[in-house]
């Protein structure tokens, strides 16, 4: 998108005419997901038929589909942007919330599974829809109050879903370790909020940005203050380095579909505010952060791929690769337009949450299933999984191929679209960037393959074919499916992301 003309293409391909929409009915999947979220644990005292099976997850899942076809619906009729108090309804919010909503549809398939007859399935449910509400809400966000309230609306579900299995200590440990470090996410952001209101006197991003513009020297010190603390506190949740050192535990610890939710949900959610902030808000402070966000990206993809190649378990080694899928997007917020004013390397962070979104959630479900039937924690467990569990295993092959950004796979578009916005970026150090991030990305392969190696040509213990549960399969075939069509069909998909940058940077007319 290097024209005004292109950006308004875009617009007209995903908003047509004038809208159609107006009052509270762009707001339907922010509501859908509140009365469902509030009706669905209630509905665990319901029974379906004389099947004793609670209606509470068939409510919830269809909470989500009604929300995601309305996001959809949207996208497509809503018309321009418009403003809700603090919420920004336009195409970056309608991209983030269907890729949210698509996380919590799948882990909400691959529960009905994995909390088949536990007596806390209706409130698992009704927390998954709350947060999934919270993650939402971050991405509309254009007021820093709004802003925190979305942030504990997604955080403090996610602790109860963590610790769900009450009487797993593993589960009640992982829970207490993300408590901690979520709970000083929080405080790192209120603090940052209370900085920012004293130095602006506002907490509306837009008006934040206009006050900046005439940044003194006396207050540029606190300015500086308030972009570290933000860091900070969207680093603990976007799992970036030196913030990331409890997702490995508790990803391991946390129920393998909760853990999805936390590595493709909450995590870019946290990314969805960060691009808020940094750039709506910040993008006018003549601060030099772009340079501190490259170092961090180089450091977490080197440091995630790294550990990744040393783990002994499936979910751990999951945990690290997810830390390093960070380091990528991280690039978005490192160099977010060309020195032309493309936004380029953030549509090409937007597509890659996307892609790791779709895949990283299917990885673990396909480890869910895994943990069904076999021991989780030893990798040993995987030899010859190719015979055992063929769909499982072909599955996990495709997750990982297209993580590591193999064509014809959607991962690799939304990779070059991100090294080549670093290249072309105004800084001297995009190139390297761009190389540092190539770099590791066929490192990954090292593990990567190595775990295929394990599926496809190691013989197992056990011989034996292992029946695999059809929800997990279903979520898993979905999954590979918006791979493969993403990564042979790019283009809509690339007009779509185009578009979303352009709603938060404006393409300069020429």
């Amino acid at each position: 998108m290097r024209s005004s003309r292109r950006s308004i293409t875009c617009s007209q391909y995903y908003f047509r005419g004038e809208s159609r929409i107006t009052n509270l009915w762009v707001l339907a999947p922010f509501l859908t997901l509140a009365t469902f979220g509030l009706l669905v644990t209630p509905a665990g005292l319901l029974k379906r038929g004389k099947t004793n099976i609670g209606v509470a997850p068939y409510a919830g899942l269809a909470g989500i589909v009604i929300a995601l076809a309305s996001t959809i619906w949207l996208g497509f009729y809503g018309g321009p942007s418009q403003i809700f108090g603090g919420f920004q309804i336009d195409l970056f919010t309608y991209f983030f919330t269907g890729v949210l909503l698509l996380v919590s549809l799948f882990v909400a398939i691959s529960s009905l599974d994995y909390m088949k007859g536990d007596a806390n399935t209706a409130p698992y449910f009704g927390l998954l829809l709350l947060s999934t509400l919270g993650m939402i809400v971050l991405a509309a966000s254009m007021d820093l109050v709004l802003l925190y309230v979305g942030w504990e609306l997604m955080s403090i579900p996610t602790y109860a879903l963590t610790a769900i299995k009450k009487k797993d200590p593993n589960s009640n440990e992982a829970a207490v370790k993300f408590f901690v470090m979520s709970a000083l996410s929080s405080a790192l952001l209120v603090f940052a909020i209370s900085l920012t209101f004293g130095i602006t006197g506002s907490t509306s991003l837009p008006a934040i940005a206009s006050s900046l513009l005439t940044l003194t020297g006396d207050t540029r010190s606190f300015a500086l203050i308030a972009i570290v603390m933000f860091v900070a506190g969207f680093g603990v949740k976007m799992a970036v380095v030196p913030f990331h050192m409890w997702i490995p535990d508790a990803f391991e610890g946390a129920p393998t579909t909760v853990s999805a939710l936390l590595a493709a949900g909450a995590k870019m959610a946290a990314f969805a505010a960060a691009f808020r902030v940094f750039i709506v808000a910040f993008g006018t402070v003549n601060i030099d952060w772009y340079s501190t966000f490259a170092i961090v990206a180089i450091a977490t993809m080197t440091l995630g791929n790294v550990a990744a190649l040393m783990q002994k378990s499936f979910t751990r080694l999951l945990a690290y690769s997810s830390i390093a899928q960070a380091g990528y997007v991280m690039i978005a917020l490192a160099a977010p337009i060309t020195a032309s004013g493309s936004p380029l390397g953030l549509a090409g962070g937007l597509f890659h949450v996307l892609n790791y979104s779709i895949v990283k959630t299917g990885a673990f479900v396909a480890a869910a299933a895994v943990a069904t039937r076999l021991p989780l924690n030893a990798l040993d467990s995987f030899n010859g999984l190719a015979k055992r569990m063929p769909q499982t295993a072909f599955n996990i092959a495709i997750f990982f191929l297209a993580l590591a950004g193999v064509p014809p796979l959607n991962g690799f578009f939304s990779k070059v679209m991100l090294f080549t916005g670093a290249v072309f970026s105004p800084y001297s150090w995009g190139g390297y960037l761009a190389i540092a991030a190539l770099l590791n990305s066929g490192f990954s392969m090292s593990y990567y393959g190595w775990l295929i190696k394990r599926m496809y040509f190691d013989d197992p213990a056990d011989s034996s074919r292992i029946k695999e549960p059809r929800a997990y399969t279903s979520v898993m075939w979905m999954a590979t499916a918006l791979a493969f069509i993403i990564g042979l069909y790019p283009d809509p998909w690339i007009r779509l992301v185009q578009g979303a940058a352009a709603s938060l940077i404006p393409v300069p007319t020429h």
